[in-house]
């Protein structure tokens, strides 16, 4: 093969499982809830986030698959995952319209996950061809991640929106794909 070939595949011959990689949170988490009269002993500075990553597939606007989740993160900024993630779900399955939903939750709270924040991806680009490499995800604070067609929580947001938001940076792959990108 010469240097000036290129190979395609469609994204209906690949019989692998979706896989991807959740690297690390960066930027400021938003200050803690308020602590309930039942915490009277809780303060702020005691109080260290332990985050996980929640990832779910939507097809065409509607869940599909069992939602994967990272490992506890408390090593405090940034939060570092680098976990790989594969999902039940094969590359042969997704359609033009499949995106990731991807919610950042803090269980340190002991009452409940309270969520963090939550961005979603399209998998295919607007040529329809899937997406390759790393991106760096806009979370949207205090937001789980929504899967709808027309989602509430892109990942990706137009320069002209200024808001306060933690990034999120996956890095997604195709493997044995030679012009995908793979993680350190």
């Amino acid at each position: 093969m010469g240097g000036n070939e290129f190979r395609f595949f469609l994204s209906c011959d690949i019989n692998l499982p979706v896989t991807f990689r959740i690297e690390r949170l960066e930027g400021k988490l938003p200050p803690p809830n308020p602590p309930n009269s039942d915490d009277v002993d809780f303060t702020s500075e005691e109080r260290r986030p332990e985050l996980y990553v929640e990832c779910l597939l939507y097809i065409d606007g509607a869940p599909f698959g069992l939602p994967m989740r990272t490992r506890l993160e408390s090593s405090g900024p940034s939060y570092c995952w680098n976990e790989l993630i594969t999902l039940n779900t094969k590359y042969r399955d997704l359609t033009a319209n499949s995106q990731l939903a991807v919610t950042v939750y803090d269980v340190s709270s002991c009452k409940s996950d309270e969520v963090v924040g939550g961005a979603t991806i399209h998998l295919f680009n607007m040529k329809k061809q899937l997406k390759t490499g790393k991106h760096k995800l806009r979370l949207w604070t205090g937001k789980e991640a929504d899967g709808s067609i027309n989602t509430t929580t892109p990942g990706k947001v137009c320069f002209c929106f200024k808001y306060p938001l933690s990034e999120l940076c996956t890095l997604k792959n195709i493997p044995h794909c030679t012009h995908a990108t793979y993680g350190a």
